[in-house]
């Protein structure tokens, strides 16, 4: 759940209105941990979960492929490309990664002791599915562990592997998550809330994104559609979500729902992705691009990684600030553990994120001077 600011100048391309996308995609996230009642009414995490995996492929997808063209063209080998791209993810993605571990070990946060080596070795996701149970308050690191995983394996097809055969993985990628999460419920291995944590089951949503980024790249986005069409395809998946809404408030849900219910979603971010990219004078670009949707965007990560830890500390720092460990207003709850979370983002993003990105772009640039004009943290 990286910053799309750091894709300025590491994929010559920024839209601050995706970083808009992100601030809602993680305040769904948020809103599914800190309320039970709304998330009752509606499956906030999920949505928000699928936009995020369908924007990491997007913007994975066309940082690569930037690299790609400088090894076709004879600037830089793939090695070294696969080099550059490995530690800007590391000194991106690790320090906080690794430093909310240490804190979630030391404090005992629950589901920290007996999983720690999964969440150590990016297998959170494995942990998930083998136990058929979610590690509480760290349970949202499956998704840390997914992108983690197509990190390591995307770079070496897009680098390395012909065009002709690239688009024969990528309509594999889109078809392998729907059956990916079919198959376990079909042979009965496990339930509906634990069949889509796997990188397999989640490869569709990273497809998606990053077919958008080849589409964006070849300059063949307007095949998508017209503007009317794509708005339409962003209603239709407003419907659906709010027809899934029903479903489960009515406890109607079909036995495959999470089979084609989340390939759908995909398939509805994505046309909101070629929208914004399409029409950023949109008038819904233009709220996006509204800067401080565009901050939280920027220090999502943080958010994302930091939240679930305000369970554990929330309620101690309140008790010692008006007695009470709890606010009876939930509405008021939420904002008090929202705005804990985005303090603690704040302090992760400018004392730890943002100095660890810029050493790491010191090293890969390092690497030649066909990174030169590569200086924005990838």
């Amino acid at each position: 759940m990286s910053s799309q600011a750091e894709s300025n100048r590491s994929t010559g391309f920024y839209a601050p209105e995706l970083d808009g996308l992100r601030c809602f995609a993680v305040l769904a996230v948020m809103i599914s941990h800190f309320s039970w009642t709304w998330k009752h009414y509606f499956d906030w995490g999920g949505p928000g979960v699928r936009l995020f995996f369908v924007l990491s492929g997007f913007l994975i997808t066309l940082l690569l492929l930037r690299a790609r063209a400088r090894c076709t063209e004879g600037v830089q080998t793939p090695g070294r490309a696969l080099r550059q791209f490995f530690i800007r993810r590391i000194f991106r993605l690790w320090p906080l990664y690794f430093a909310s571990l240490a804190v979630a070990y030391g404090f005992h946060l629950d589901g920290t002791q007996t999983a720690i080596a999964w969440h150590a070795f990016f297998a959170t996701n494995h942990y998930v599915f083998s136990h058929q149970d979610w590690p509480v308050l760290l349970s949202h690191y499956w998704t840390l562990a997914v992108e983690q995983q197509f990190y390591v394996l995307w770079p070496f097809a897009l680098l390395w592997l012909p065009g002709r055969i690239l688009k024969g993985v990528a309509l594999l990628m889109l078809v392998s998550g729907p059956f990916a999460r079919w198959f376990p419920l079909a042979m009965g291995i496990n339930t509906p809330n634990y069949t889509g944590v796997l990188l397999p089951a989640c490869l569709d949503f990273f497809a998606l994104g990053s077919a958008v980024a080849w589409a964006w790249g070849s300059g063949q986005l307007p095949r998508y559609g017209s503007r009317v069409q794509l708005r339409v395809g962003i209603v239709a998946t407003v419907v659906w979500l709010l027809f899934g809404a029903l479903l489960r408030i009515f406890d109607r849900l079909p036995p495959y729902w999470t089979v084609y219910d989340p390939f759908i979603q995909g398939i509805g971010f994505a046309h909101l992705l070629v929208y914004l990219l399409r029409f950023p004078d949109s008038w819904l670009a233009a709220i996006l691009r509204w800067a401080p949707f565009v901050f939280f965007g920027q220090i999502s990560y943080g958010i994302y990684i930091l939240h679930n830890f305000m369970h554990r500390f929330g309620p101690s720092l309140l008790r010692r600030i008006t007695g009470a460990a709890y606010l009876t207003n939930e509405v008021m709850n939420i904002i008090y553990y929202v705005s804990l979370t985005v303090a603690a983002a704040v302090v992760s993003y400018y004392f730890l994120e943002v100095p660890a990105r810029r050493l790491g772009h010191r090293l890969a640039a390092a690497g030649g001077a066909s990174q030169r004009n590569d200086v924005t943290p990838g």
